[in-house]
């Protein structure tokens, strides 16, 4: 682990902390999943309505992060990251004694708003931790150890559902999102010094986010991560569609495909965080910027050959492979150059873009149409595409000697 800056005490505590709220965010998203065919017959409803228990949760976890921001930059990390996990708990708990569709469609846009203190957290807190090339590393050893949770959480939200209900994984998620809250009451210690806090005022907020839209760098790494999203987020919201009820894969074994998508992200993450030092941030950003445009037009290749559960799994592998070094350079290209006091803001509109691209990826899968996976192999394959152009334009000098925001 690289050292961290001097007068945080624990930094390995603190980023196991913010590990495990992440796994805890991840799985309000990976242990519902495997359910979602079953929910339309439940609560007598169609599947696209289903979908938007995922895409209206990820629309609420973008915003309210913009929320998150500027809270953690007047108040410190520790407080605001107690405040939101508690929130989460609770919303976890509502959605599993919903009786109607709409309750949990309202649950699940309360998760998300809830949730998302953690995407923002853990950006906001690497950054006051480390910088440059160690920050790349850390972020990259991050990716690797977070991935682990995708791998396992739709294999355990398989077998949990098909033993106790839908309802089970939300008890489930519930008692983990308690265990982290108490940690971080218990032990989470302040990354932020009080010298560094901002003013909470409206009109800075929006001025500071508006100054953050200015620079054209920190937009286009942040479209590049949003679409990344967008493609994942996709496949998460209509593969369970595809391989379930098109393929027939039994609801327990619907994880295990994903476990080899996760498998080959944690793989290109581990490449990431040993090459980064040796070939620096930008070119290694270049290579997850062209390897994901690339490796997503495999996805449309495979659909119109005719997909099978293995040759989309491998597809969709190859690419999240190639994703590993995009997520572990942009946050630290997107944080180029921007003053310690706005990293929490910066860090909300960085994640508000990636969770905005994730909640349009899986709206888009919802609202075309069911039974066929050409939806989804059009958003990886397009989002890989417009991946490249903005990749690309994050890269050229004039955008990257934009003055910082302020």
């Amino acid at each position: 682990m690289p050292t961290a800056r001097a007068g945080v005490r624990s930094p390995v505590l603190v980023l196991t902390i913010m590990i495990f709220a992440s796994g805890a965010s991840i799985l309000s998203t990976d242990l519902y999943a495997p359910t979602l065919p079953h929910l339309p017959a439940y609560f007598g409803t169609d599947a696209a309505t289903v979908q938007l228990t995922m895409a209206l949760n990820l629309g609420a976890y973008a915003l309210a992060q913009l929320i998150w921001g500027p809270l953690a930059d007047r108040f410190g990390r520790r407080g605001i990251f107690v405040l939101g996990m508690g929130a989460f708990a609770l919303t976890v708990v509502a959605a599993a004694l919903s009786q109607t569709i709409g309750q949990l469609i309202v649950a699940r846009v309360l998760m998300g708003a809830a949730a998302s203190v953690e995407a923002v957290l853990v950006l906001a807190v690497i950054g006051d931790l480390y910088e440059g090339e160690k920050s790349a590393k850390v972020f990259a050893i991050y990716g690797m150890v977070i991935s682990l949770v995708p791998a396992a959480g739709p294999i355990i939200g398989g077998f949990v559902f098909e033993w106790f209900g839908w309802r089970a994984n939300f008890y489930l998620l519930a008692g983990i999102v308690v265990l982290v809250f108490a940690l971080g009451l218990a032990r989470l210690p302040e990354t932020l010094p009080t010298a560094e806090r901002t003013a909470l005022r409206l009109r800075e907020i929006v001025v500071g986010y508006g100054q953050l839209l200015s620079r054209g760098a920190f937009v286009s790494v942040s479209l590049t991560l949003g679409l990344a999203i967008g493609a994942i987020f996709a496949y998460l919201t209509e593969a369970p569609f595809i391989l379930i009820d098109i393929h027939g894969v039994a609801t327990r074994y619907f994880g295990l495909y994903q476990a080899v998508i996760v498998l080959a992200f944690f793989i290109g993450s581990l490449v990431a965080s040993r090459v980064v030092a040796r070939i620096g941030v930008r070119r290694l950003f270049a290579v997850g910027v062209w390897s994901g445009s690339l490796s997503g037009l495999l996805v449309i290749i495979a659909v119109a050959v005719g997909e099978t559960p293995a040759t989309l799994t491998a597809a969709m592998s190859v690419f999240a492979f190639a994703l590993g070094p995009l997520f572990a350079t942009a946050p630290v290209l997107a944080f180029e150059r921007i003053p310690d006091q706005g990293r929490g803001m910066s860090a909300a509109m960085l994640s508000t873009f990636e969770m905005g691209g994730g909640a349009l990826g899986a709206l888009f899968v919802s609202l075309t149409p069911q039974g066929t996976a050409w939806p989804l192999a059009i958003c990886v394959s397009g989002s890989g595409l417009l991946l490249l152009v903005f990749g690309l334009l994050a890269l050229r000098p004039k955008w990257r000697d934009t003055p910082p925001a302020r």
